[in-house]
């Protein structure tokens, strides 16, 4: 007789848990800066769920006012704003990265190979992509930053466009830039890959740097670049920053 075959055994594979974390975390570290001949110090934001994901996240770099630090954004509630977005709906899950800039690289120098713009796309760009599942392309990075960082966030991001898709600048502080025009953003708008960047500018009402913005946004809109340009209501301050979180971020996140 035929010997009757046996039957394969069916095995049904256990589900992977549906992760149900509703809040990312900041976590502080750091990393070595041959710019700077040492380490540096950033925090960085996994949204929920990062750790029971295998995908990989848009990243977005805000860079602290001075004589603020690493928390500055921190303490603003930029976590906090992406946990609610996110979980709303409103904000797919991204990274957010708060490097820290000391004096003499962060204040003491306007651009260039031994600057803090040269160790944030040198130094900490790459060590984040290679740490972190990052979509390490332009599409999936953008660049912020409040005062003296939005002056780094406009220098960089007009200088280096094939790294960044999207920049930021919340009351900019280009009247108390003395930068050469090569690092200089209200004359780096000269550069025609600047038009391949979505730019948002915004300052208060009551804010010093109110004028130096409304400038940069003349200059874009003369050259026919095509920006985001917006007053909101109140001073040079935390509380300006802290009341538009969700806007900032908002623009940061289209796209992704």
């Amino acid at each position: 007789p035929t010997p009757t075959p046996t039957p394969t055994p069916t095995i049904t594979p256990t589900p992977t848990p549906a992760c149900t974390e509703t809040a990312g975390r900041v976590e502080s570290h750091t990393y070595f800066s041959p710019v700077v001949g040492g380490d540096q110090t950033y925090r960085i934001y996994l949204p929920p769920c990062y750790d029971q994901s295998d995908e990989r996240y848009p990243v977005v770099y805000l860079l602290h006012g001075w004589y603020f630090t690493d928390s500055h954004w921190d303490d603003l509630g930029a976590d906090e704003t992406a946990d609610i977005g996110i979980e709303a709906g409103i904000y797919p899950p991204f990274i957010i990265v708060m490097p820290r800039g000391i004096q003499e690289f962060y204040v003491q120098t306007s651009g260039g190979d031994h600057s803090f713009e040269a160790q944030l796309v040198n130094d900490l760009l790459p060590h984040i992509d290679a740490t972190y599942r990052t979509r390490a392309e332009r599409e999936g990075r953008a660049i912020g930053g409040i005062s003296r960082g939005g002056v780094w966030s406009l220098e960089i991001g007009f200088r280096h466009p094939d790294l960044f898709s999207s920049v930021g600048a919340h009351s900019p502080a280009l009247s108390l830039n003395r930068a050469p025009q090569v690092y200089d953003p209200l004359h780096l708008v000269d550069d025609p890959r600047v038009a391949t960047l979505h730019i948002y500018l915004d300052a208060g009402d009551a804010d010093w740097a109110r004028t130096g913005a409304e400038a940069l946004h003349k200059a874009l809109d003369e050259r026919g670049i095509s920006n985001w340009y917006i007053v909101h209501h109140g001073r040079h301050e935390n509380q300006l920053w802290q009341e538009n979180m969700a806007e900032y971020l908002a623009f940061y996140t289209a796209g992704w």
